[in-house]
């Protein structure tokens, strides 16, 4: 009974740690974050608590070279590959609001939708007033 019993939990801490940010129906999840690429070293950067935006004209050049597009999630700390990049097209760095379907073993996104937050504005190391 007792090895039931702690099965169940285990199954339902798991179920907790890989659950999407807020599930909503057919399967479509909602993220909140930014789109970057990944040779910017995301996961790196995750690692070190740092979720922020990359600059987005280094993203943009990055992808138009052939660079792979992922999704930095802010809640979930975590980096998902973006399976149809197209879909994100032009919201590169900016804090968005993302729609779609996550696979959480793979590490990916599929997007649906994306709603821009906040706009990118970059700060060129200057000092905030």
């Amino acid at each position: 009974m007792q090895r039931t019993l702690v099965t169940v939990i285990a199954f339902a801490l798991v179920g907790a740690v890989t659950a999407p940010s807020e599930e909503s129906p057919r399967g479509q999840s909602t993220v909140v974050g930014w789109f970057t690429c990944d040779r910017c070293a995301p996961a790196a950067r995750v690692k070190a608590k740092h979720i922020s935006p990359a600059n987005r004209e280094c993203v943009q050049k990055c992808v138009s070279e052939g660079a792979g597009l992922v999704f930095l999630d802010e809640k979930a700390r975590a980096v998902l590959r973006v399976t149809n990049a197209q879909a994100a097209k032009g919201q590169e760095s900016h804090y968005v609001q993302v729609t779609g379907t996550i696979d959480a073993p793979a590490h990916t996104l599929t997007v649906s939708s994306v709603n821009v937050l906040r706009e990118y504005v970059a700060k060129c190391g200057r000092p905030e007033k």
